[in-house]
């Protein structure tokens, strides 16, 4: 832990009360790129989830340091088996929406990272036009994007320049969380697909069971400090309809990393994150993120609300 990050007070994003709860406090474990504390809270008018106060905008930096996930190859690369099973989960959660876009169909991937999913709805419908828009791509990943015929928006959502051409889907995953102005931001994605076009979104969802067992600041959702705004489904929803989209479909999803994320949160809580046993619950042990993953499937099937959460609209 190296740095102070700056951060300002807020208010709630949902209704914009001031009048708040704190609900859980934690620090970074995942990236450890600060000793600070951070705070979520729950609006005191509307439910709403946020963590407050934030980062400033300008910590970017700090918030993504140069090993994180979907920059590094942590993810990435056939010869790393948790990256092709990311791929293949992605894949198979998008196929039936990608199967019914037209011939020559835009789409674009917000918070694209490494840019895998991209790569591999190029090969599966050469066809589209694809953009991947994340706030910083690596040269690498920059130039393996381009050689497939990604066009890459290198610029933080919220101050993006979209193309004039509508798209006919726009992807969200895991990116909602991490905006500091999520209407206006998705105001603007609405803004920018063509009628009929559809967005999906998968985020945390604080309405799952699992959350209740890490509640005091160790569940991985909070993700401090990178995640500034949570959502149940129903405050996602009535989100996606402010904004002037239907809502078509929301679901559970498993969520193995975050299951990960929390048991990692709360050994460092009490041990300290030099501890050996964080190392038994890192993102490469494939067994135990294939037992979470296999837990959530069942209480889905149980009808329990997991920690993630997909919901598919439509502009109207």
């Amino acid at each position: 832990m190296t740095s102070q990050i700056r951060s300002t007070s807020t208010t709630c994003s949902g209704c914009g009360s001031e009048s708040s709860t704190v609900i859980a406090t934690g620090q970074d474990y995942i990236y450890h790129g600060s000793a600070d504390t951070f705070r979520y809270v729950r609006c005191d008018s509307c439910g709403h989830f946020y963590l407050n106060p934030r980062p400033d905008i300008s910590e970017l930096s700090l918030m993504y340091p140069a090993n994180y996930g979907t920059f590094s190859n942590r993810f990435q690369g056939r010869a790393n088996l948790l990256g092709r099973i990311k791929t293949i989960v992605n894949r198979k959660r998008l196929k039936g929406v990608v199967a019914h876009l037209p011939p020559g169909g835009r789409v674009l991937d917000v918070g694209c990272g490494n840019g895998e999913l991209l790569i591999a709805l190029h090969q599966a419908r050469p066809d589209l036009e694809l953009f991947g828009l994340d706030w910083h791509f690596p040269a690498e990943t920059r130039n393996t994007l381009e050689r497939h015929g990604v066009g890459v928006i290198e610029a933080p959502l919220e101050a993006a320049e979209l193309p004039a051409q509508p798209f006919d889907f726009i992807i969200m995953l895991q990116l909602i969380e991490h905006l500091w102005e999520p209407e206006e931001s998705l105001r603007r994605l609405v803004r920018a697909l063509a009628k009929d076009g559809r967005l999906l979104i998968e985020t945390p969802n604080t309405d799952g069971w699992d959350r209740r067992l890490f509640a005091g600041g160790a569940w991985g959702g909070y993700y401090f400090p990178r995640h500034l705004n949570l959502y149940s489904f129903e405050r996602l929803a009535e989100l996606l309809r402010r904004v002037g989209l239907a809502v078509e479909s929301q679901r559970n999803l498993p969520a193995p990393l975050i299951w990960i994320y929390s048991f990692q949160g709360a050994v460092q809580a009490r041990f300290g994150w030099k501890n050996s046993l964080t190392k038994i619950f890192g993102v490469k042990n494939i067994p135990l993120i294939a037992a979470f993953a296999f837990l959530d499937v069942a209480a889905i099937a149980m009808r329990f609300t997991t920690s993630n959460q997909q919901a598919i609209s439509r502009k109207v």
